[in-house]
């Protein structure tokens, strides 16, 4: 049996909202109230961590996404110049575009514990090629991206 041919795509590591001044407003205040409340009641510390975090967040809120490579090839996914070998990858599931996931993604189960799920946009090539390639090495498993990076894309992130 001949090797698949290795699939190559560029993507944008992430799907970037534009945020409005009221957005940062929003933020802001909401930062500032509850800094507010913990040196009322005491916790400084935990005041100037919610301004840290706040100012982190302003930052990546308005930081651009790169433009990633990502490959398949016959020894595992590399995504930039990161191998994920197959050995240490356990199954995949190809998210398609419909209405309850408006961007392409492939989700690939990692046997890592501090990776547990890679999530890989998918553009300018068709899902269903990378199913039949990842089919020769992988399981195919429905997977759910985590709550977690749900409410973040649903907050614009």
């Amino acid at each position: 049996m001949d090797k698949p041919i290795p699939i190559t795509w560029q993507a944008l590591e992430y799907h970037h909202e534009p945020k409005g001044t009221d957005w940062f407003w929003a933020v802001g205040i909401v930062a500032v109230c509850i800094a507010i409340t913990s040196i009322i009641y005491g916790n400084i510390l935990f005041a100037i961590l919610i301004m840290i975090a706040t100012a982190a967040l302003f930052m990546y809120a308005v930081r651009l996404p790169e433009l990633i490579e990502f490959e398949l090839n016959n020894k595992g996914v590399v995504i930039e110049e990161k191998m994920y070998p197959y050995a240490t990858l356990q199954s995949f599931w190809v998210e398609d575009f419909d209405n309850r996931h408006p961007h392409m993604k492939l989700l690939i189960k990692s046997q890592k514990l501090t990776m547990p799920l890679i999530v890989i946009p998918i553009s300018g090539v068709h899902p269903e090629d990378i199913r039949e390639f990842l089919l020769n090495y992988l399981v195919e498993e429905e997977q759910f991206e985590p709550l977690s990076q749900k409410v973040m894309e649903y907050l614009g992130f």
